[in-house]
């Protein structure tokens, strides 16, 4: 990919704002990588001058026409798998002496996203890699003072939000694929 100009399509799962914002916090990382990335909304009038919607399709004759614009690639990226924590939770030392004790589970106040990507080939018009890059956030925990029964309970503090999990998911697949795509 060094070298090459990458048609970065538009994040579905997401707004079209934080779609833009993810392509912006990535920008410089791709271009440190020797790639040329280029942002499918940013391209818009380029691309529908040439029989192409911003949404560019896969097939063979739309990556014929990205090859034949100077793309080598095309990137799709799709986030789903969100996740929001709940932010605060609270297990009582009666809870905890039973989770302990093995029944039940302690309730996950986890923040996650997963941001599935696809790489095509324009030349090929095949795909040549697809990754899915999972981000999970966990809260942290603090014990109580008070013991009850020699147990304590606990209090789970989750300040992570979902647009922040999407932002650490996009960026880490982003770094994977520039790792194991560099020729």
């Amino acid at each position: 990919m060094a070298g090459q100009k990458v048609l970065i399509g538009e994040a579905t799962g997401v707004s079209q704002q934080q779609s833009y914002e993810l392509y912006q916090q990535v920008e410089e990382q791709m271009k440190e990588a020797g790639v040329q990335p280029y942002y499918v909304v940013e391209q818009e009038m380029d691309l529908r001058m040439n029989g192409l919607q911003p949404g560019a399709s896969t097939d063979t004759s739309s990556l014929a026409v990205m090859e034949r614009l100077g793309y080598a690639y095309y990137l799709k990226a799709a986030v789903n798998g969100i996740e929001s924590g709940t932010g605060y939770n609270r297990i009582s030392a009666a809870e905890q002496r039973e989770l302990q004790a093995g029944y039940g589970r302690e309730p996950e106040d986890n923040t996650k996203a997963i941001v599935n990507y696809t790489l095509y080939s324009t030349s090929t018009k095949q795909v040549v890699y697809t990754l899915a890059a999972k981000t999970t956030m966990t809260g942290i925990s603090i014990p109580e003072k008070e013991i009850e029964n020699g147990y304590r309970g606990s209090k789970t503090v989750n300040l992570a939000t979902t647009p922040l999990a999407v932002q650490k998911a996009y960026k880490k697949g982003i770094k994977k694929i520039l790792e194991n795509c560099q020729q």
